[in-house]
């Protein structure tokens, strides 16, 4: 007599980045622990997903976990899967990085394990219709993706029975929908509850199936999930009821899913997991979603409308966060450039080898999205995926033999306005004329490193939730999406709004009653229309220099005054150092006199650590913190020190000037609760100045790179010789 079954998948993953004390701890807290388990229970048959990155660390760290996982494969009690090798979205890249991804972990599996995957882990299981032909070409056969995925396509949820067939220009793959009510009862519901839901579906279609695919990281990463799954045995409990109900249940891989006859054939909508949907959406849609979700609860309508309810796509972070579509552009950019190299030089194709695998880890996906989950709010995330793309792109400049300074204009960001481009063998500097001729971009090549990632403070959705929270560990079985816990108290003093993207030469009247708290907090009164107004271009003749002016105008003392800011940048071949020189004119009315700032920030990720630090006219501070808030009188240069990786800016002028330094702090939620997390320390060179009958003339250099070399110009630069 045929049995029901339940195919069973888990996925791993870790991402590229991350802190070695946590990719132990995910190993012995989940990942280990699960394959010890796996291994007394002869009932669980299962398919595994991990990408790349995991792969890779457990063969160096852990080779007995690679021994268990080989021998359990061979035995056919594990089916291994296959995905992009650094964990991408593969809807957010290039398909032929797409499939070359696939290809990589395709080719690691087989070496490895001497097996050939057919199944894959869809990332975030975020699906678009063109996918198919992508994934059949890359030789998939099948893939589990949510059943929210079906529902949303009018699907009826007693349809969702066995797997669908769907198309692209005729190429197929097969769709496994995962039950989302057994997602949230593993492992956070009763084994009761899981047993129940099992014969409810049993009972519905005997000789039919379930479908569940989830994180390994809800058994024993996700807070309080070891001791609930090993501690309080609920993970072993639940492989005792399943083989005390062996008689009409069956656990199998996935594989064993996608070989039964097919329900029928399937176009879904893109999509994700209903979650990942609402964090999508801008923070105004995100409390409307959940207020309307809210009531539909309240009415108990819920089951009959709910499939109608959904968020955004994912692809609203790209609008949602700048920061987002900055790197996504950034790595599209290496890609494409990659493609052309190889094209262009098809007999140093082979040379190419560690760019694409640069390019590759630089797509992981985790700091391209925010929610419970998603790194983007995590600096030393961000750092890393920006860090392959400066390397990337580095190595290719060595390839390509380039050291001589180069100018391009082109819509880099997608948004329609052409960015400037000022580039050597050294630096990469973009600016953006119609958002205040800011630089929001700068990477250097030695070390290998992403200078201004910042991450601006503003409103998300959850901080409704903040006063909810507590100090205290939240109920020990809840879901990460029910936990409201705050690492730390008064969060709420940290929450505020940045109007304007916090990068580099930013230019601002800053009022006489501002105060550096008032900067600090974002809640100053600017009194000139330069900060995100369109400058005008112009190309130096040279082609090593980029100058921009704008006529605009300040509010001061409740009059109007034209000014004229004009700023020009020059980079020098081979060279490391950033020169600037301003411009700042009253075109009219009588002398009076203002505080023009130039603002420029920066990230090195740990704001209160010894080995990263601020230096004032090349002498420590009494407070060189990088998330201290401090002021300083007389100043001609200012530079930061990132020890641990032998990183250095210096910003210097050839006038002094008063500084002005702050952190900045957001306030986000991850699985752990709400937290503060250092995004950057700003800093705000102020010059007052009357400004009739003389302009406002200064220089500016901008240096980063190698910590030894930039210390050296920065003594230059006081010394008057730069």
């Amino acid at each position: 007599m045929a049995r029901f079954k339940l195919a069973f998948g888990i996925h791993n993953h870790q991402p590229v980045g991350n802190f070695e004390a946590v990719f132990e701890e995910a190993h012995q807290q989940a990942y280990s622990p699960f394959i010890d388990l796996l291994e007394q229970s002869e009932c669980m048959n299962i398919s595994l997903h991990q990408s790349g990155i995991l792969w890779k660390w457990q063969q160096s760290r852990h080779s007995e976990y690679f021994e268990k996982v080989g021998k359990l494969v061979d035995a056919g009690r594990i089916e291994l899967m296959t995905g992009g090798f650094y964990e991408p979205i593969l809807i957010s890249i290039p398909e032929r990085d797409a499939i070359g991804q696939i290809n990589m972990l395709n080719e690691f599996i087989k070496k490895h394990f001497e097996t050939a995957p057919t199944g894959l882990w869809l990332t975030e299981r975020i699906w678009e219709p063109h996918l198919p032909k992508l994934l059949a070409n890359a030789g998939v056969d099948y893939l589990p993706v949510d059943d929210t995925h079906f529902l949303y396509a009018g699907f009826e949820p007693n349809q969702l029975t066995g797997p669908f067939v769907t198309e692209h220009e005729g190429r197929t793959v097969k769709l496994l929908p995962i039950s989302k009510r057994l997602r949230y009862l593993i492992p956070f519901g009763t084994v009761d509850e899981v047993i129940a839901e099992l014969k409810m579906m049993a009972e519905k279609n005997p000789d039919g199936l379930a479908i569940y695919a989830d994180d390994g990281e809800k058994f024993g990463v996700w807070p309080d999930t070891h001791k609930h799954c090993y501690t309080d045995k609920w993970l072993p409990n639940l492989i005792d009821a399943f083989e005390k109900n062996s008689d009409w249940l069956e656990i199998v891989p996935l594989s064993k899913a996608a070989e039964t006859k097919a329900v029928g054939r399937a176009y879904i909508p893109s999509a994700s997991y209903q979650e990942m949907l609402h964090w999508a959406l801008p923070t105004k849609s995100f409390l409307e979603y959940e207020e309307f979700e809210k009531q539909l609860k309240e009415n108990k309508q819920i089951e009959r409308f709910g499939r109608f309810v959904r968020g955004g796509h994912w692809r609203g972070f790209l609008t949602k966060y700048e920061e987002v579509n900055l790197m996504h552009k950034k790595m599209l950019h290496l890609s494409e450039r990659l493609n052309k190299f190889e094209i262009d030089n098809p007999k140093k194709k082979q040379l190419t080898n560690n760019v694409r695998d640069s390019l590759y880890a630089s797509q992981c996906n985790c700091p391209y999205w925010h929610g419970v989950f998603g790194g983007l709010y995590l600096p030393h995330i961000r750092q890393a995926v920006l860090q392959k793309m400066v390397a990337g792109d580095s190595e290719l400049n060595r390839l390509d033999g380039i050291k001589a300074t180069t100018i391009k204009s082109h819509d880099f960001d997608s948004d329609g306005q052409n960015e400037i481009l000022l580039s050597n063998n050294h630096l990469s500097a973009m600016f953006k004329p119609s958002t205040g001729a800011s630089l929001i971009d700068l990477s250097c090549s030695e070390p290998a490193a992403a200078i201004i990632d910042t991450m601006n403070r503003r409103t998300e959705g959850y901080h409704s939730k903040l006063s909810l929270a507590n100090n205290s560990d939240a109920d020990d079985t809840a879901s990460i999406h029910d936990r409201v816990v705050a690492k730390e108290s008064n969060l709420a003093d940290f929450l505020t709004e940045d109007w304007y993207l916090k990068r580099c030469f930013i230019d601002h009247f800053i009022s006489e009653d501002t105060t550096l708290k008032d900067f600090a907090r974002a809640r100053f009164v600017d009194e000139g229309d330069f900060t995100v107004e369109p400058y005008e271009f112009i190309k130096g003749p040279d082609g090593k220099s980029a100058s921009f002016k704008r006529d605009g105008l300040i509010m001061h003392k409740g009059a109007k005054v034209r000014m004229r800011v004009e700023k020009s940048f020059f980079l020098e071949d081979d060279s490391n150092l950033l020169s600037v020189s301003y411009r700042v004119s009253q075109l009219d009315g009588d002398p009076i006199e203002v505080i023009f700032a130039v603002e420029n920030n920066f990230n090195f990720q740990a704001g209160h650590a010894i080995d990263r630090y601020v230096l004032v006219n090349n002498e420590p501070t009494t407070d060189p913190y990088l998330d201290s808030l401090a002021s300083h009188a007389n100043v001609q240069t200012v530079g930061a020190v990132d020890d641990y990786r032998g990183l250095a800016i210096s910003i210097g002028a050839d006038i002094k000037f008063e500084l002005w330094r702050t952190p900045i702090f957001t306030v986000s939620l991850s699985e752990g609760g709400f937290e503060r997390v250092y995004q950057g320390t700003s800093l705000l060179h102020r010059f007052r100045t009357r400004l009739l009958p003389e302009p406002l003339e200064f220089r500016m250099t901008f240096a980063a790179g190698q910590s030894d070399k930039v210390n050296a110009q920065s003594e230059k630069q006081l010394s008057g010789s730069v």
